[in-house]
C-alpha cells in the first residue's frame, strides 16, 4: 500500500485566472492559439475564438486577459461551437 500521508492537488481547485496567472508568472510555454483569442481548444470543427476577447477593431486579445467572476467560469468555453 500507500504510505500514510495525505496528498494535496491544489490545481484541482484553480479557476481560469489562477491557471493563467501561474503560466504567465513562470513564463511557461503554452499553445500559441491562446494568444490569438482562443480560450478552449477542441477539434478544428468546434473551436472558435472567444467573443469575450473581441476588440472593437476586430482583433482579439490573448486568453490570459479574459477576466471572469465566479458566476462566469463557464464562459471560458465561449469559443466552442454548440453541439
Amino acid at each position: 500500500g500507500w504510505p500514510s500521508f495525505m496528498r494535496c492537488h491544489p490545481i484541482l481547485y484553480w479557476e481560469y485566472q489562477h491557471i493563467w496567472g501561474f503560466l504567465v508568472a513562470f513564463s511557461l510555454p503554452y499553445c500559441k492559439l491562446y494568444d490569438m483569442g482562443y480560450t478552449s481548444i477542441g477539434s478544428k470543427f468546434d473551436t472558435e475564438k472567444n467573443p469575450l476577447l473581441l476588440n472593437p477593431d476586430g482583433s482579439y486579445r490573448p486568453a490570459h486577459s479574459l477576466v471572469l467572476n465566479q458566476a462566469q467560469q463557464d464562459r471560458e468555453r465561449g469559443g466552442r461551437a454548440a453541439e
